[in-house]
Parts: structure tokens; C-alpha cells; sequence
């Protein structure tokens, strides 16, 4: 039951991150477009400076992910123990 609760949590948290920087989307793809006309040597601090501006959704992304990953073992050690106890 944890694991699933868990696990819920942790895709909330990474689709609402997804959802938050995809508001942004159309800004991130005109800045880029912008860079790149400019010039490709532009495109690469362009990048960056986009990058450094969402640092803030590495967090709960990861943070979500890991909560699966970590809810999807619990469930996995779940499932070996109840087939080592009653065998069939």
C-alpha cells in the first residue's frame, strides 16, 4: 500500500514539473530560433543560459523518479517474498 502511495507521489511530482516547464515551451523555442539565426556559435550559450534558468525542475523531476524507482523495488522485494512463502 506504501509502495503505491509512493509511487503515485513520485509521478505527480515529475508530470507537474513536465507540465511547469512545458507553460514555457514557446519561450524556450524562440530563444533558442533566436540564437540560431544569430549565428550556431550562439546556440550553445543560448542553451545554457536556458538551462540555468530551469535548474529549479531538476529537483522535484529527479526527486520523482527516484520515488518510483524506489517504490517499484518495494514492490518487486514485496512480490519475491510472498513467492518464497507460498509456494505453489
Amino acid at each position: 500500500m506504501i509502495a503505491i502511495l509512493l509511487y503515485i507521489i513520485g509521478l505527480v511530482s515529475a508530470l507537474v514539473t513536465l507540465v511547469m516547464v512545458g507553460f514555457d515551451a514557446p519561450a524556450i523555442y524562440s530563444q533558442l530560433m533566436v540564437a540560431y539565426n544569430s549565428g550556431v556559435e550562439n546556440l550553445l550559450p543560448a542553451a545554457g543560459r536556458i538551462a540555468t534558468s530551469y535548474n529549479w525542475a531538476l529537483t522535484p523531476f529527479l526527486g520523482g523518479l527516484l520515488l518510483m524507482g524506489f517504490a517499484r523495488v518495494i514492490v518487486l522485494l514485496g512480490a519475491v517474498n510472498r513467492a518464497l512463502r507460498h509456494p505453489v
